[in-house]
């Protein structure tokens, strides 16, 4: 190895993740989206991924599943507050440690 070069660092790849963890990194991202004023199309693609991973993740808490439902109808009809709000009690469900 030359002086000076460095080592390549691993890395965990996605298909190393479970799709709980996935969705909640998800959350947590539209909930960053919502509150940092993201460019819709951004909100759109996060709350796309969130639709898709409650239609077909079956290890996903029924519980966190009736918020994500929720947060999506409330994202759907312009209403950011309570979309927040349903979003911070998804990811209650999903075993997130309070922040």
């Amino acid at each position: 190895m030359r002086r000076g070069s460095r080592v390549p660092s691993a890395r965990v790849s996605t298909s190393q993740t479970t799709a709980q963890q996935s969705l909640l990194h998800d959350v947590e991202a539209l909930v960053a989206a919502l509150m940092g004023d993201a460019p819709v199309a951004e909100l759109i693609a996060i709350t796309n991924r969130i639709a898709a991973a409650v239609e077909y993740w079956d290890d996903i808490p029924a519980g966190a599943i009736s918020e994500l439902r929720s947060a999506i109808d409330l994202m759907h009809g312009g209403q950011a507050c309570a979309t927040v709000s349903a979003l911070l009690a998804a990811r209650s469900e999903l075993g997130a440690p309070p922040r």
